[in-house]
C-alpha cells in the first residue's frame, strides 16, 4: 500500500512573487494560511531547465548536472540543448517514488521539459502533443504561446487526479504570459486569476493531498542588450558567449537573458577578459569557472570559463553593437531569483529557503 500522503508538485513557470502581490489570489491565500508560504530563492542561473530539474530532483545543479538550457562542450566544440534526461546525474522524485512502488505522473506545457523531467513517470502528458484520450475529454489544447495554455494543463491535472489519482505528480507550466505582460497589466491579472481558480479546484478535488507549489524563476523588464562576444573582440579577445536561456521557444525571450557562459579561445586571457567585461555597463558580476561553481552550486565541467551575470535591466545576446536599447521581459540573472514557496496539506511543514528544498525529502528512504 502506498504511504500517505499523496503529493502534487507544481512549478508555475516564471511566477515572480510580484504577480501574486498584484492580483487577488484567494485560493493561494487560503492554502498559504493553512500551510506554509514564503518568498524564497531560485537557483542561479535563473532559467527553466536548471530550476525545474533542481525541483524535480530535490538537489542543486552541482548534483543533478543541469547548468543551462543550452551548452557548449569545450572538448568537442559541440553546442546543444540541455533538454534530455541523459544529462541527469541524479534520479527524479518520480524515479524515487516508482522504485518504492508508487504511481507517478508528469505533466508539462513544453515537450522539451517533459523529455528532461519526466524520467520515472508512469503517465506523461505534454500540452504540445497530448494523448488522444485527454483531447477527447478536454478538447485540444491552445497553442504553446496562447494565454489559456496553462489553464488547459491544470484542467488536465485535475482530471488526472480524479480519474487515476497517482501517488506523486510533477506539473510544470510555461511562462509565455510572464514574458509578455507585467504583473499590473490586465492580461497578466486575468491569467493569474485563472491559475488561482484552477488551483482552488485542484485543492477541493484532492482535499487529502499534499500540494507543493513553487516557481523556477521570476521575471523582470529589460532595457539594454549587451553583446559579450563583441565586447571581448574589441579588446582582442576571441571567445564564444553562450546564452544560458537559449531554447526552442524563441518567441518567449528571443534567446536574450541575464546570464551567459563565456568560453575563451585562450585561457591566458582570463584576467584580461574579467577586467574588460567588468567595465561594461549592465554587467554586474563576472566569475571564473571554479568560483562560479562554488558560489552557485554548479557542476564545474558543464559551465564556461566565465559566468557573466547582468544587472536588473540588461540581457546578453547577439546585437549589432556592444550595447543597444531593447524592450522585453526576461530572466537569468540574480534579479529573477525571488520565487514563491507554498506547502499545504499533510506533512507539508518546513522552513524552505530554496525552491528545490520543497522536494528534497520526497520518496527517500
Amino acid at each position: 500500500m502506498a504511504p500517505w500522503p499523496k503529493t502534487v508538485v507544481l512549478c508555475i513557470d516564471g511566477l515572480d512573487p510580484s504577480y501574486i502581490e498584484a492580483t487577488p489570489t484567494p485560493a493561494i491565500d487560503d492554502l498559504a494560511a493553512a500551510g506554509y508560504y514564503a518568498v524564497g530563492q531560485a537557483v542561479v542561473p535563473t532559467v527553466t531547465n536548471v530550476n525545474n530539474v533542481s525541483i524535480v530532483t530535490g538537489t542543486p545543479p552541482n548534483e543533478h548536472g543541469i547548468t543551462a538550457n543550452y551548452v557548449l562542450d569545450p572538448r568537442t566544440g559541440r553546442e546543444t540543448y540541455m533538454e534530455s534526461a541523459e544529462f541527469l546525474c541524479r534520479p527524479t522524485i518520480l524515479d524515487r517514488a516508482r522504485r518504492r512502488g508508487l504511481s507517478t505522473a508528469a505533466l508539462t506545457a513544453k515537450q522539451k521539459l517533459l523529455d528532461l523531467v519526466g524520467q520515472g513517470a508512469d503517465y506523461a502528458l505534454c500540452a504540445e502533443a497530448p494523448d488522444a484520450e485527454m483531447v477527447q475529454k478536454l478538447g485540444p489544447p491552445p497553442d504553446i504561446y496562447a494565454p489559456d495554455l496553462n489553464l488547459w494543463l491544470l484542467k488536465a491535472l485535475a482530471l488526472l487526479l480524479r480519474e487515476q489519482d497517482p501517488d506523486l505528480v510533477y506539473c510544470a507550466t510555461t511562462d509565455g504570459m510572464m514574458h509578455r505582460y507585467a504583473p499590473e497589466s490586465l492580461e497578466s491579472q486575468a491569467h493569474i486569476r485563472g491559475l488561482d481558480v484552477a488551483l482552488g479546484h485542484i485543492a477541493e478535488d484532492a482535499p487529502r493531498h499534499r500540494i507543493l507549489l513553487t516557481a523556477d524563476h521570476g521575471m523582470s523588464g529589460k532595457e539594454w542588450g549587451v553583446d559579450l562576444e563583441k565586447a571581448l573582440a574589441s579588446g582582442g579577445i576571441v571567445a564564444r558567449a553562450i546564452p544560458i536561456i537559449k531554447d526552442r521557444y524563441v518567441v518567449h525571450h528571443g534567446n536574450l537573458g541575464g546570464a551567459a557562459y563565456v568560453h575563451l579561445a585562450d585561457l591566458g586571457a582570463l584576467d584580461q577578459a574579467c577586467a574588460l567585461l567588468s567595465e561594461i555597463p549592465g554587467v554586474e558580476e563576472v566569475h571564473p569557472r571554479q568560483q562560479a561553481a562554488d558560489r552557485f552550486q554548479l557542476m564545474a565541467e558543464r559551465i564556461g570559463d566565465l559566468l557573466v551575470l547582468a544587472d536588473a535591466y540588461t540581457v546578453f545576446g547577439t546585437f549589432e553593437a556592444v550595447r543597444v536599447p531593447v524592450r522585453l521581459r526576461s530572466h537569468g540573472s540574480r534579479h529573477e531569483g525571488a520565487i514563491p514557496i507554498l506547502a499545504y496539506g499533510p506533512e507539508a511543514g518546513g522552513d524552505y529557503k530554496r525552491n528545490y528544498e520543497l522536494t528534497a525529502g520526497l520518496c527517500l528512504g
